[in-house]
């Protein structure tokens, strides 16, 4: 989802100057929810592992699907 947003943001800006600002501030705000998420896992990662008292082993799927969020053709 983030680089379907940071795709559509740049869009955006070369569509018109203007919107460089905003974008800018919109790409910082999703970066950022991004790391939030990472967070959580982490965090969950460490709940699992004083619980079970074992690390989880299994790897999350991390798939790109980028043809979402009204970009077409992809």
């Amino acid at each position: 989802m983030y680089n379907a947003l940071f795709r559509e943001f740049l869009t955006h800006m070369m569509e018109d100057p203007r919107n460089i600002t905003a974008c800018m501030h919109l790409h910082f705000i999703a970066k950022n929810v991004e790391r939030m998420g990472d967070h959580a896992t982490t965090i969950a990662e460490q709940v699992i592992y004083l619980v079970t008292g074992s690390i989880p082993e299994e790897s999350r799927p991390k798939a790109d699907s980028v043809t979402t969020i009204g970009v077409e053709g992809d």
